[in-house]
């Protein structure tokens, strides 16, 4: 049985928001014969309490006898029951050509209506939404920047497919690959759906009869090609995993096994300039080094981690840290960016990994790095002798 870990469904305030009669019932109108074994009439649901909570007990606590198709289609809507969902259909609708009103519906209704509607565009946003949640990426520059169109990835995704599967099947991930390719931002994105190994958990049905479940559980890998920095991107669970997406990237997209070889692209440096290296761009206004790790002695894995709300100024009025006492091998900014909000936490973890909310601060984020020198590589264009 698959595991839900609702945020939206789980809530009894948003089953309150929802038209019961008017939503539920159509979406759940497939799976009647289920419903009616909990007791569950959909097609005389009421907006009233009993019924709000007799919902919220049979999306929470799932069984064996409720449907996959529609344990998946909950997993699916609770994505994109919100703001950002709403706004994420209505911008892959606009792409599409589909023409939505969702005027005087909640999110979490419109999100429904659409799924009613046009199922294979929220299957497609929620696809996205993978990549959104993903943000601790292994980078790999280019050999050389060369340009990726998204006409291209998606032709090439069923050659990706075939290269990836030999890996997969003799490592017990199954033969299962699928790869969807996209273009967002100048950057192409790739979803890779695999197998993970299998599990097998001990279960008990309701005359409680005892045996063990086994099952292979997918996993989201996340690829993004950079066209400006000439950046692969790679989030994977294994670190076989992630050498070979970068192999068989660079050779099925830009026929070289090596056109994303290991190196530095990150570097902490810069902080040993003091406050010099905390100078603000266009996007970002303030920052503070709140976090840094300081590799003393390799041998012993003696690191010393040193916090505080400024460690700038615990530098200057103290000297310590003392960041020329070992190798920095991990450092954390809290930024203040102009689009408001708390400041949020880039962390930066030479030599190729830096940890941020790429889709709700990149731009700026890539900027502070650029301009204090902790990304070392240069966009597609820059004049090299700067």
């Amino acid at each position: 049985m698959p595991r839900l870990r609702l945020k939206n469904f789980s809530d009894l305030g948003f089953i309150q928001g929802i038209d019961k009669p008017q939503h539920f019932g159509a979406l759940l109108a497939g799976h009647r014969d289920f419903f009616d074994r909990q007791d569950i009439d959909i097609t005389k649901l009421r907006n009233d309490d009993a019924t709000d909570r007799h919902l919220l007990r049979v999306f929470t606590q799932p069984d064996e006898e409720m449907p996959a198709d529609l344990l998946q289609t909950l997993y699916v809507l609770d994505d994109l029951a919100d703001e950002a969902g709403h706004d994420r259909i209505l911008d892959e609708a606009k792409r599409q050509g589909v023409l939505l009103d969702g005027r005087g519906l909640t999110p979490g209704e419109f999100a429904i209506v659409v799924q009613c509607a046009h199922p294979g565009l929220v299957s497609l946003c929620h696809e996205k939404t993978i990549n959104q949640k993903i943000k601790n990426y292994q980078e790999y520059q280019a050999r050389k920047i060369g340009k990726l169109t998204s006409e291209t990835a998606k032709r090439k995704t069923k050659e990706l497919e075939a290269a990836l599967v030999p890996w997969f099947d003799s490592n017990n991930r199954s033969s299962a690959c699928e790869i969807y390719a996209y273009e967002e931002r100048g950057e192409i994105k790739f979803i890779v759906t695999h197998g993970r190994p299998v599990r097998t958990e001990g279960s008990i049905d309701k005359k409680l009869k005892r045996s063990r479940v086994a099952y292979r559980p997918q996993k989201h890998d996340s690829v993004i090609y950079d066209n400006r920095l000439g950046v692969l991107r790679i989030n994977a669970q294994s670190l076989g995993e992630k050498d070979l997406y970068r192999a068989t990237f660079g050779k099925i997209l830009f026929g070289d096994t090596d056109h994303f070889p290991a190196g530095d692209i990150y570097t902490l440096a810069p902080l040993k300039r003091g406050a010099n290296a905390l100078r603000l761009v266009s996007g970002v206004e303030s920052v503070r080094l709140a976090e840094v790790w300081i590799e003393v002695d390799n041998n012993q894995h003696f690191v010393q981690i040193s916090k505080a709300y400024d460690l700038m100024e615990s530098i200057t009025r103290h000297g310590r840290p003392n960041l020329n006492e070992g190798r920095m091998v991990r450092a954390s900014f809290l930024i203040k960016y102009s689009s408001g909000g708390r400041p949020r936490k880039l962390e930066l973890r030479p030599t190729n990994v830096a940890i941020y909310d790429r889709d709700r601060d990149g731009d700026p984020a890539e900027a502070f790095l650029r301009a204090n020198g902790y990304l070392k590589i240069k966009a597609d264009g820059d004049d090299p002798g700067t």
